[in-house]
């Protein structure tokens, strides 16, 4: 990694469905971020176009009155766009002139399939559109209109090794190593996480916060988690980003849910530091977690007689040679 990189996390509130003024207010943010020294812009999860309604299972859409899901779906779908696309050539201009690097969440068109789209992350530099990342792990409603992503890279630049994830990607520490062992420096998750879902599921924590701190930790690299801001129909989204350096220590956090801009500069010396002394990729015991790739249902067996319960139908496992 570069010796000191300056980043900026945007806790951006885009206008639903309107791609246009999203992208126009992106470009002058990102613009205003690099003039004051940012070298990494980071937008939260499908700042183009906002997010989908309705958020929950049973919950009626909330884009107006007399619009039904299927009508939404429609516009939704109509303002996706490719990539490269408007968004990604508006924010590759700023990049290619103060050579700085953004990362944006996009809902993205499938490049063949009419009609299919990506809940994208999106990584430009100089030189243009870098890496996307696709996103993988599917919540709640999202599964009507996402197509799941397949793909887990870590892409190279002038900053460092930089490896991309999209909100509920970040709930499965799996991925985050993965890209970890790929020689990712810097973990970046965009995100939209409203506050029913802390309500709902997390209680009174600080979700952000937190999972930067174990992300990072963990995987002896930096974590930038990106949330948005902001009110779409029913739903108040949480706020409240973070940012952590590889020994677990808070860099920067939103108090706020409202719009906000965290700054903090990320020093090549911390992860080489951390990773001196707490050793983690050479302590893992890769021959121990095979159990991780195994279906979480197994055949069923015939209980053996006289036993009976799981130890008559599991089948034990035992480490290779």
């Amino acid at each position: 990694m570069k010796e000191k990189v300056k980043v900026s996390l945007v806790q951006f509130a885009p206008e639903w469905l309107e791609r246009e003024a999203n992208t126009a207010r992106m470009q002058a943010i990102a613009e205003e971020q690099a003039q004051k020294g940012a070298e990494l812009v980071v937008f939260p999860e499908l700042a183009n176009l906002g997010y989908i309604t309705p958020v929950w299972q049973g919950e009626p859409p909330s884009f107006g009155p007399g619009v039904s899901a299927i009508d939404f779906a429609l516009k939704y779908i109509k303002g996706a766009e490719p990539i490269p696309g408007p968004t990604t050539q508006a924010l590759e201009s700023v990049a290619k002139r103060y050579r700085v690097h953004i990362i944006v969440g996009m809902a993205q068109r499938h490049p063949v399939i009419s009609g299919m789209l990506y809940n994208s992350a999106a990584l430009i530099g100089p030189q243009g559109v870098i890496g996307v990342h696709h996103k993988m792990h599917l919540p709640i409603n999202e599964k009507h209109y996402f197509y799941p992503g397949s793909t887990a890279e870590v892409y190279p630049t002038e900053l460092g090794n930089i490896g991309l994830m999209v909100c509920y990607d970040a709930s499965f520490p799996e991925l985050p190593r993965l890209l970890a062992l790929k020689g990712a420096e810097i973990l970046c998750s965009v995100h939209a996480t409203p506050k029913g879902a802390v309500g709902k599921v997390l209680g009174d924590l600080e979700p952000h916060k937190h999972r930067a701190i174990v992300r990072a930790q963990e995987n002896a690299a930096y974590y930038i988690s990106c949330n948005r801001a902001g009110i779409e129909g029913a739903t108040e989204w949480l706020g409240h980003s973070a940012m952590a350096s590889p020994n677990g220590v808070v860099l920067a956090f939103s108090e706020t849910e409202d719009e906000d801009v965290l700054t903090a500069e990320l020093e090549n010396d911390q992860i080489l530091r951390y990773r001196a002394t707490s050793p983690i990729f050479r302590d893992r015991r890769p021959d121990m977690y095979t159990p991780l790739l195994q279906p979480l249902s197994e055949p069923y067996r015939v209980p053996v007689e006289g036993k009976g319960g799981v130890e008559a139908m599991a089948t034990p496992w035992v480490a290779p040679d």
